[in-house]
């Protein structure tokens, strides 16, 4: 049995819901159009996307501290259910990026490519 192939996330740091939108739009624009999905953070506001992407909305709060297990649960059914080959984390907060860009690259929430982990501009 092969093994599934590791899903590309994307991290955008992005505050308010304008950035947000654009940050989901610049990333819907440069990803593939093969299954895509969002896990986005601290979002109270309607994301538009395709009907084709999952949007899956996080509890505002740090995502490696105070969310670390939301997110591993909601990242770890996404990737079940889902199976997308592209994946943003849509996040409100750019201050621990680098500690969040470790824990995915670490392997500890799944077999993951991590392309970038930015603020959103």
């Amino acid at each position: 049995m092969r093994a599934a192939a590791a899903s590309r996330v994307t991290v955008l740091a992005a505050r308010g819901a304008a950035a947000q939108q654009a940050a989901l739009d610049q990333w819907l624009a440069a990803s593939p159009a093969a299954p895509r999905s969002v896990i986005a953070e601290g979002v109270f506001v309607d994301l538009s996307a395709p009907a084709d992407v999952e949007i899956v909305r996080l509890a505002a709060g740090c995502v490696c501290c105070l969310g670390l297990v939301p997110l591993r649960v909601t990242l770890t059914r996404l990737l079940r259910a889902s199976r997308p080959r592209s994946l943003l984390l849509l996040v409100a907060s750019d201050e621990h990026l680098p500690r969040l860009y470790t824990l995915l690259v670490s392997g500890d929430l799944g077999s993951l490519e991590v392309a970038e982990a930015a603020r959103f501009p």
